[in-house]
């Protein structure tokens, strides 16, 4: 198995546990807004599949720049910058990405009533959708299914 082999399988295994993490934030986000900011394991659990499938996107982000021969950037929504840069991502992608980088950090960084549930019910109702076509770009430019 050659290197790139290894990388594209390492992604794929990567894509997978998002894609996991991605049905269950879509089992719960049928939670009412108030059932959910009541709800300490609630929000427990849908911070960690939040904050963790970031983090896969920004392994995948790492391991396509390592094959391209790229510098790995400083900050984490610049990992996604050249990757539009390469032709990797569409600059749409690359936005919303780079925002989830943004919510991860907030996620990893803070903790209890630092977190504006809030913010994080409203992640689950209108931003889950990026992770599938982020996914379904990734694979196109890997040219797999």
């Amino acid at each position: 198995m050659t290197g790139d082999e290894r990388t594209q399988d390492r992604i794929l295994a990567k894509a997978e546990y998002i894609e996991e993490a991605v049905d269950n934030l879509s089992q719960k986000q049928g939670l009412e807004r108030e059932e959910y900011l009541n709800d300490w394991e609630q929000q427990a659990v849908v911070e960690r599949a939040f904050q963790t499938a970031i983090e896969a996107c920004l392994d995948i982000a790492e391991l396509l720049l390592k094959e391209l021969d790229e510098d790995i950037p400083p900050t984490n929504a610049e990992k996604f910058a050249r990757l539009d840069e390469r032709g990797v991502l569409p600059p749409e992608t690359t936005t919303q990405m780079q925002a989830a980088a943004g919510f991860r950090n907030v996620l990893a960084h803070n903790y209890g009533h630092d977190i504006d549930d809030e913010l994080v019910y409203m992640h689950l109702q209108e931003d889950i959708h990026w992770f599938p076509r982020f996914l379904r770009e990734i694979r196109e430019y890997l040219k797999v299914d």
